[in-house]
């Protein structure tokens, strides 16, 4: 149980880590192209897949 600990704590710190830099660099979504949209979105699907697959 403490190995899962480990990992869920270090989990959440590099996510928050990768997160806030990332953030800090994006433009506002209204600036985006529609091209920069579509891409955007499909990304978030593609990671959403792979995070339910990785879950199960």
């Amino acid at each position: 149980m403490s190995d899962f600990g480990a990992g869920l704590a270090i989990g959440i710190g590099a996510g928050l880590s990768v997160g806030l830099a990332a953030g800090k660099k994006k433009k506002p979504w209204s600036e985006l192209s529609e091209t920069e949209k579509k891409i955007k979105i499909a990304l978030l699907a593609i990671a959403g897949v792979f995070m339910f697959i990785s879950a199960s």
